[in-house]
């Protein structure tokens, strides 16, 4: 009788001990995949920061192009207008004004992608 109660404290002691076993290791591998968790939200976080600023310094390098092209096209102009006799050039002429609106418009433009590329840098 002994030897079968020895045996059934063993059995007991056994699966006592598997089930804190068990309980250990469900409470290992919930944090594991917890940490892992956060650390794909950071990561997420991360890249999505990135290809902004990416996105963003693409556009301004971009819109940096069109204003040399902007610059060139109004250098164009005058240089016709000059060229012309008895033409006067000024601020005020159609192709003129024209150029330096949208020279305007795209320095405002590089500026707001500019402004906005600094926020990722704080």
């Amino acid at each position: 009788m002994s030897e079968e109660i020895n045996e059934e404290k063993k059995t007991e002691e056994t699966s006592s001990s598997k089930k804190l076993f068990a309980k250990t290791l469900k409470q290992y591998l919930d944090k594991s995949v917890e940490v892992s968790k956060k650390g794909l939200k950071s990561a997420g976080s991360a890249i999505s920061e990135f290809g902004d600023k990416s996105v963003n310094k693409i556009d301004i390098v971009q819109l940096k192009n069109r204003l040399v092209k902007k610059y060139q096209e109004l250098g164009q102009a005058v240089a016709e207008q000059l060229a012309e006799d008895g033409i006067s050039i000024s601020k005020d002429s159609i192709v003129v004004s024209e150029k330096l609106s949208s020279i305007k418009e795209l320095k405002e433009k590089i500026h707001e992608k500019e402004e906005a590329l600094k926020k990722y840098e704080k």
